[in-house]
């Protein structure tokens, strides 16, 4: 569907320049002029002259099979294989025809797969896993949520939602790119680094497949993009850095003491405890880096070994009390929570290089805990701070990870180690030989 889409645009586009390339001749006399073109090797003026007459009732069909012979080897796969479906269109069982057209198409889908991915690089070039993550976690859950009531409208408005909602999954389907290359480009054991691209490649896939059952309004849409979230919640916890995975504690946490209703399927308590634990496993290394760091920056807060160890000190408590609402359903447990995690908050750095201020989101919490009382903004409560998930499936208890997903999540911690360390030794080079202001690589 989407490469009829992209051939209809080219096809436009050629029917706008027939219009306005048109210069009085007849269509014999411009073939006879784009042939004389053609077989003395001035590839421009051929195309010039052809184009147009690829539109034309007399020489469509010849001069669509010309021009998309000279563009297939000028290397323009694009524009190859809009002329050859035109010159196919024309005579849908010339064998001859055929054959150009699969010629040109060939390979087209892998080319344009490798385009695209050079795009995403490019436009996350330096960002973590755990900032591309979070976003698209976020960004997931908000396509899920409306995927959830698009077909409510009418067939006019679903359409319309149907290609936005679209629109916004294919380009989380670019998301996963960046996180993938970022997570084997830290990882040097070979058979690792193959089972992170297999997990990834997976969320991609369905992150694809939801994009496409939604456009085609398929009522499997909302099922597959439930998936995707999941996946985009398990990814974000094995990449996300110490900063933000306090703040997602946080809204977790908060959630749980408000009893919230369950996301996704999945207990906001164990959320909570997910972040904890995500926490505690990144927290010394990122600590390391902060304090290297911030050596060289004179803007940066100072972190002190007496507040490192404070911290470890409460998020040992904080799992503890966390796993004890678990196991006991202890309110009182869940509120002590809750003081553990703004305690830590209020310790941890406020600005930072390797992942800087918690991001927004305690005013939601605020908010929503002045109308707890209404089922209505409970809902809401859960459509907005639905940061964090644990990775049951609807209607099914609790599950410890899976040997694969502590594989993966061992994997991404050595990862994130190397990363911060390497991080460290680039900013301590800085600080023995520092760059002059034109040879910084800002």
């Amino acid at each position: 569907m989407r490469f009829c889409r992209t051939i209809a645009v080219h096809l436009v586009a050629l029917l706008t320049f027939a219009v306005e390339g048109a210069s009085g001749q007849t269509d014999v006399e411009a073939w006879n002029e784009g042939v004389e073109y053609y077989r003395s090797g001035d590839v421009t003026n051929a195309l010039r002259v052809l184009r147009p007459l690829m539109l034309t009732r007399s020489h469509g069909a010849r001069a669509a099979e010309v021009v998309s012979k000279l563009e297939f080897e000028r290397g323009n796969r694009e524009e190859a294989a809009t002329a050859a479906q035109i010159a196919l269109r024309a005579d849908p069982k010339d064998a001859k025809a055929n054959r150009n057209f699969t010629r040109a198409v060939d390979g087209l889908a892998e080319l344009r797969e490798n385009r695209r991915i050079d795009e995403a690089l490019m436009a996350h070039q330096g960002a973590d896993p755990g900032s591309i993550m979070l976003m698209a976690t976020r960004e997931s859950r908000a396509i899920m949520e409306a995927v959830a009531g698009y077909t409510t409208n009418d067939a006019v408005r679903t359409v319309a939602l149907a290609d936005e909602l679209s629109n916004r999954a294919e380009r989380l389907v670019d998301l996963w790119v960046p996180v993938k290359v970022a997570i084997c480009q830290a990882v040097t054991n070979e058979e690792q680094a193959a089972t992170i691209v297999m997990q990834v490649d997976k969320a991609r896939e369905k992150t694809r497949l939801a994009a496409r059952q939604i456009a085609d309004i398929e009522p499997e849409a909302y099922s597959t993009a439930s998936d995707v979230e999941h996946d985009c919640t398990r990814f974000l916890k094995m990449t996300i850095l110490p900063p933000e995975a306090m703040a997602e504690d946080m809204t977790a946490q908060s959630n749980a003491c408000l009893n919230v209703a369950a996301f996704n399927g999945r207990e906001w308590q164990h959320d909570a405890l997910d972040y904890t634990r995500a926490f505690r496993a990144k927290f010394p290394a990122w600590a390391r880096a902060y304090e290297q760091q911030s050596q060289s920056d004179t803007n940066s807060v100072p972190f002190t070994a007496e507040d490192q160890a404070k911290i470890s000190a409460l998020a040992t408590e904080l799992e503890k009390l966390q796993m004890e609402s678990l196991e006991n359903n202890d309110v009182a447990a869940q509120e002590k929570a809750l003081d553990t995690i703004r305690q830590i908050e209020e310790l941890l750095p406020k600005k930072s290089g390797q992942g800087g201020q918690p991001p927004e989101g305690q005013p939601q919490q605020n908010d929503q805990s002045e109308n707890q009382d209404s089922e209505s903004t409970q809902d809401q409560q859960s459509e907005e701070q639905s940061v964090n998930d644990a990775e049951e499936k609807p209607g099914e208890e609790p599950q410890e990870p899976t040997e694969d997903e502590k594989e993966i999540e061992a994997i991404l911690r050595k990862a994130q180690e190397r990363s911060d360390e390497h991080e460290a030794e680039k900013k301590a080079r800085m600080r023995k030989s520092p760059l002059s202001p034109n040879e910084r690589d800002w």
